[in-house]
C-alpha cells in the first residue's frame, strides 16, 4: 500500500474533524441575540431618541416558562455559567442572564460578563439590554420586576428594574397586541 493515499486520507479526516469541531463552536457560543420573535428587544428609529422595544411576535409560545424565555434571551439553553470568562475578568462576548430565582413577582437573575455590559455596550447599549431583559422576563405573570445582579460600571447599574423604568422607549407589538 501506497504512503501518500493513506497520507492524504489522514490529512482528509483531519481537516474534516477541524471543520466539524469550529461548526459546533459557532452553534454553541451564537451571538446575542439568535431569534428576535420570542423576545423583546431594541431597534433604533430613524431619527435620534425613536428607540422602540418591540414584541417578538413568537414570545407567547415561551412566556409562561421562565426559564424558556432565559433561553431565549440568551440565544442558548445552555446554562449561562458556562459563558464565564477567566476570573470574569476578561470581556468574552455578549452578556447572559442566569435565572437565580422567582421569588414575591421579582425574577433574580445575574449577568455573566457583566464587564461586556458596563464597559463595552455603551449607555444606551447597556439599558437597552436591561430594558429587553426586564420586558422580556416581565412577560411571565409571576414577573413582575426583575432584579439584576452584577457589578456597576460605566454605563449600567445593578437593581431592581420594573417596565416604567423604561418609559424613554417607544412600545411596539408585532403580534397586534
Amino acid at each position: 500500500m501506497e504512503k501518500k493515499p493513506v497520507i492524504a486520507l489522514m490529512l482528509l479526516i483531519s481537516f474534516a474533524g477541524v471543520v466539524i469541531g469550529v461548526l459546533a463552536y459557532f452553534r454553541e457560543h451564537r451571538p446575542f441575540p439568535p431569534d428576535n420573535d420570542r423576545i423583546w428587544h431594541v431597534e433604533a428609529g430613524s431619527s435620534a431618541g425613536t428607540e422602540a422595544l418591540v414584541r417578538g411576535g413568537k414570545i407567547d409560545a415561551v412566556r409562561n416558562d421562565v426559564k424558556k424565555l432565559v433561553a431565549a434571551l440568551n440565544g442558548t439553553d445552555k446554562d449561562p455559567g458556562t459563558f464565564r470568562t477567566k476570573g470574569d475578568r476578561e470581556p468574552g462576548g455578549p452578556p447572559k442572564v442566569k435565572l437565580l430565582n422567582v421569588k414575591d413577582h421579582t425574577a433574580s437573575v445575574e449577568v455573566i460578563n457583566a464587564e461586556y455590559l458596563t464597559q463595552r455596550m455603551g449607555s444606551s447599549g447597556a439599558q437597552a439590554y436591561l430594558a429587553s431583559v426586564t420586558f422580556t422576563l416581565t412577560e411571565n405573570p409571576q414577573v413582575k420586576k426583575v432584579k439584576f445582579i452584577f457589578e456597576e460600571g460605566d454605563n449600567a447599574m445593578p437593581g431592581t428594574y420594573t417596565r416604567k423604568d423604561f418609559k424613554n422607549y417607544k412600545i411596539v407589538s408585532r403580534d397586534g397586541r
